[in-house]
């Protein structure tokens, strides 16, 4: 068997499924081009699995909205999206459209096949690509993250340290508000050690919340200090998206406070069991307490964390899974 991906793909949002591919098939089966595709938008993750004379044409779409791109949907056999919304999928579309729910980057190439894969895919989609220098920027950004063995649950978290920091968006109000109260509610608990706030914007903007910006770190030590984290705070993103932190944190096995979420996953996260949701009425502060003062809870929360990204999540379940429904 073999597969083709598309040639233009973007690498650093994607690379999370390209490693779901290699896993699957091994990395001598895997290749790029770009002729085998129609002229699909760069960024586009398209490809194909050649097994004898079938063929399977998948499509993966994790961009923000809920909304889909027709012209993929209509050439593909199978089309994986993060974040779903079943009231949102056009007419017709609803049997090959799946939910696989939330990813994140990580670095797949070492150095000598960073550059290798850059400018060989470069020249087979050259004509595809109008944005030149940001497709070798996320070559390199892919390279910046983490592989994804770095992502293994730390049992030696501290009792009463949280760690969080996240970006302030412009066009986002609601997301920074509830970000936040997460901040302010950890920051008035004298028994809990917090570290963090909103991550500095690149044009200085600190959109009125002067007093909560802190220092931006680094992908290893952030990851450090997640895992030493009693428990970690999500809220969907731009658009009500699933953010890349929802799918550390699953991968991390961390006790998770999270607001309500939007988009539907291959398979419900249960509140109470996975992660605990916040109902619009509870205060903060008191869930905070029940999570970090009662570890049986807690490591209940962990445990079942890691276990739904191993059973759902992980790159080669996705595709498995979206294979087993072509």
């Amino acid at each position: 068997m073999k597969v083709i991906i598309y040639a233009a793909v973007d690498v650093f949002y994607y690379s999370f499924y390209i490693e779901g591919f290699y896993k699957v098939f091994g990395r001598n089966n895997v290749d790029f081009q770009s002729s085998a595709f129609p002229s699909f938008p760069e960024r586009t993750f398209a490809a194909i699995v050649q097994n004898k004379n079938e063929e399977i044409k998948v499509a993966i779409d994790a961009f923000d909205s809920p909304r889909m791109n027709e012209e993929l949907a209509n050439w593909s056999d199978i089309y994986g999206k993060v974040n779903y919304q079943s009231d949102k999928i056009p007419t017709g579309f609803s049997e090959k459209v799946k939910p696989i729910g939330p990813s994140f980057g990580i670095r797949i190439w070492n150095l000598p096949q960073l550059l290798y894969y850059s400018v060989v895919n470069y020249r087979k989609a050259k004509g595809l690509i109008y944005m030149k220098e940001n497709f070798f920027k996320n070559y390199w950004r892919q390279y910046r993250r983490l592989p994804l063995k770095k992502y293994q649950p730390n049992n030696k978290s501290d009792h009463n340290y949280i760690y969080f920091i996240s970006s302030l968006w412009k066009k986002e109000d609601r997301v920074n508000r509830k970000r936040a109260e997460f901040i302010l509610a950890c920051r008035s608990m004298d028994e809990i050690n917090f570290e963090g706030g909103f991550a500095p914007r690149s044009d200085d903007d600190t959109l009125s919340y002067d007093k909560l910006i802190a220092n931006r770190i680094g992908l290893k030590d952030y990851i450090r200090k997640i895992k030493k984290s009693i428990l970690v705070f999500n809220t969907p993103a731009v658009e009500d998206c699933h953010g890349w932190k929802l799918a550390e944190y699953l991968a991390l096995g961390k006790a998770i406070i999270s607001t309500r979420m939007f988009n539907e996953f291959p398979v419900d996260l249960v509140n109470g069991k996975h992660l605990y949701i916040l109902d619009k009425n509870e205060y903060l502060e008191k869930v905070i307490q029940k999570i970090s003062q009662n570890p049986d809870f807690r490591s209940s929360l962990e445990r079942n964390a890691r276990s739904y990204y191993e059973h759902n999540l992980r790159p080669e379940i996705v595709i498995y899974s979206l294979l087993k429904n072509s």
